[in-house]
């Protein structure tokens, strides 16, 4: 049989998509996201007209904006406010720890897949790696900071010319 360049690439490109979902799976069967229904479980189905009564049953009251409208509405229950605070606190550690992963262990199969012998193997899961690296990013990149965007562009910048230098250099 003989090994085309196509087939080369298309190789490359199915370890490349395969590595992406197949270390996105391991990290969140290992560490599973927070659950919703774990901190919110009631439902909106009673009607709560007064602050009173929303914020006895532990949810905030949300003033309606003044505008001129047929029929008057002061306002609404948010009964899921507090428990909501509490899933989007979790859910932001939750995301964090999920890109720290996603970006170490990305960064860990570039530098391993590097030094690959077997180039179709070796870019796949470069390329696989570097999607991962993506992946994790657009996940929580809205949270960090600046400097951490910074930073975090910076390493693996470094690494990526630390890499060049020591391999590609001819």
């Amino acid at each position: 049989m003989k090994v085309t360049k196509s087939k080369l690439i298309l190789f490359s490109v199915a370890i490349a998509f395969i590595s992406v979902f197949f270390f996105a799976y391991a990290v969140q069967a290992v560490y599973p996201a927070p659950e919703y229904e774990d901190f919110c479980d009631r439902e909106n189905s009673e009607n709560i007209n007064n602050s009173i009564d929303c914020e006895t049953n532990g949810g905030k009251w949300m003033s309606a904006p003044s505008r001129e409208m047929p029929v008057e509405i002061k306002g609404w229950c948010d009964i899921n406010f507090e428990c909501n605070k509490e899933y989007d606190t979790v859910r932001d550690t939750y995301e964090r720890n999920v890109f720290f992963a996603n970006l170490i262990i990305g960064i860990i199969v570039f530098v391993v897949a590097f030094f690959l012998g077997l180039e179709a193997v070796s870019s796949g899961l470069m390329s696989g790696a570097v999607m991962l690296i993506v992946y994790g990013s657009i996940r929580y990149w809205g949270k960090l900071s600046d400097v951490w965007r910074t930073l975090m562009l910076g390493t693996v910048l470094a690494i990526l010319i630390w890499l060049g230098y020591k391999k590609l250099k001819n």
